[in-house]
């Protein structure tokens, strides 16, 4: 990660290329953090994160594993459907600091023409006295 200030954006891709392209982790690991996972341990069912996320049941629970290994995140287990999660920020900090892979095209970073021709067209202006 660059030592000037990124968008929400730009650090989600960046942990995305980071984890391999690892959506569900990437996904899951975000929600943690909106819900404050990196100040004290979030108590949440996988089931309740694959709500967040829009992703499977056990493609979420799978997702954690991974983190865990990976060493992003702690956690236990609180009851037998809820876990309590917590982003290790060192860890995160320590991945988005790695270089990036090198390689001729990285979404999110590599231009692509066709899509800069989806941005928003303004729209034509209301008064038409100057057009001629």
């Amino acid at each position: 990660m660059s030592g000037h200030s990124l968008s929400e954006s730009q650090i989600t891709l960046e942990v995305l290329i980071r984890l391999n392209g690892d959506y569900a982790a990437t996904a899951v690991l975000l929600a943690l953090l909106w819900r404050a996972a990196d100040h004290a341990s979030v108590r949440i069912s996988s089931r309740t994160l694959a709500g967040y996320t829009l992703l499977g049941h056990q493609v979420v629970q799978r997702a954690l594993l991974r983190l865990e290994k990976q060493g992003l995140i702690r956690s236990r287990k609180v009851r037998r459907t809820t876990g309590a999660y917590a982003v290790d920020m060192a860890a995160l900090r320590q991945l988005l600091s790695s270089p990036l892979p090198e390689c001729d095209f990285l979404p999110g970073f590599t231009p692509i023409p066709a899509l800069a021709q989806l941005q928003p067209v303004e729209a034509p202006a209301d008064d038409l006295t100057d057009a001629t």
